[in-house]
């Protein structure tokens, strides 16, 4: 499931913050500021953060670590973690295609059931892109293509769809 834009501090002497759902932790997807002049900013992933705007993190732990330009600095973290209440997950295998140059695409969504909102999130494991056009006009519309395929990963899963309701 993915846990988007979770509001963290990091106290002054200590430049670490731990996600709320760390105990299953399974991916990254990025950190901003959240208040100040560089609210809506992204950090940069790095080893071992020296400047402000960078941060690291341990994917067995859920611990993102900052440097200490960025202490007290209010952010928002978001990231993939295995629920273990009730939710649904549902695992899309294939055989294996071969090798190609891949990325992992990640979607995300709110919705509402019955008046319970919940999350849904796809996490296509391998994709390929075919084409991306980002157009440049500036009196008219513009229509953005991303064209891509999802393929199995070398463990025969396509991607997980899955939701907490």
């Amino acid at each position: 499931m993915i846990q988007p834009d979770q509001t963290h501090t990091s106290s002054t002497g200590c430049y670490t913050v731990t996600v709320a759902n760390a105990a299953n932790f399974s991916d990254d997807l990025g950190v901003f500021y959240a208040t100040g002049a560089n609210s809506g900013e992204r950090f940069t992933r790095v080893t071992t953060p020296s400047a402000a705007g960078q941060y690291s993190v341990n994917l067995a732990t859920g611990i993102y670590t900052f440097s200490a330009a960025d202490a007290s600095a209010a952010v928002l973290v978001s990231y993939l973690y295995a629920p273990t209440s009730s939710g649904k997950k549902l695992v899309i295998s294939n055989q294996l295609m071969g090798f190609t140059p891949t990325f992992k695409a990640t979607f995300y969504t709110q919705k509402s059931t019955l008046g319970v909102p919940a999350g849904l999130a796809l996490v296509l494991n391998a994709c390929t892109a075919t084409k991306l056009s980002l157009p440049t006009k500036t009196d008219d519309y513009e229509i953005q293509q991303f064209d891509f395929s999802a393929f199995a990963d070398a463990t025969g899963t396509i991607g997980t769809l899955s939701t907490l309701e």
